[in-house]
């Protein structure tokens, strides 16, 4: 049962997120950064976390203080491709197909993008993270709607290789 709520603004939203959805993708993002201790200081929010080895849980030292908020949205659980090859989210956060509201995508439907090339945003506790390709791929299918809430492992595009 989730007991702390807050509200997070994304893309222009207003978005529901537990706290522990954000300790889950604060979390991710030391580890994908190497990261020991995060401290984090706000308005209404005090988190620290500090990770004791490669396979301990985070440790919450400190939590925000309770205030109202209406009931978040049902987690959205990752949904199999129907087929083939897929890019997948390596954090949970807000999908974005670009880097701004008036900005063109960065990839649709039937492109061919090279390694390295930028996929789409994920952003995660106010961390915009960059997707890129891993190989040469063809963007069959994108899985995702723009601005919808993600988690971690959930696919994103639906490739071929190129």
């Amino acid at each position: 049962m989730e007991i702390f709520k807050m509200k997070e603004t994304a893309g222009g939203k207003t978005v529901d997120v537990s706290i522990k959805d954000r300790v889950s993708a604060l979390y991710e993002l030391m580890t994908s950064e190497h990261l020991d201790e995060l401290e984090i200081k706000e308005k209404d929010f005090y988190l620290y976390i500090k990770r004791k080895s490669k396979t301990a849980a985070p440790a919450v030292i400190n939590v925000p203080v309770a205030q109202a908020a209406a009931p978040a949205a049902a987690p959205v659980s990752p949904a199999p491709a129907a087929g083939g090859p897929t890019v997948k989210s390596p954090i949970i956060g807000v999908f974005y197909q670009a880097s701004s509201p008036t900005a063109p995508s960065f990839v649709k439907e039937g492109d061919v993008v090279s390694q390295g090339k930028t996929l789409c945003i994920v952003e995660a506790m106010k961390v915009m993270n960059e997707i890129k390709a891993d190989y040469r791929m063809k963007i069959v299918k994108i899985l995702v709607e723009n601005g919808k809430p993600i988690v971690s492992g959930q696919d994103l595009f639906m490739v071929e290789k190129a």
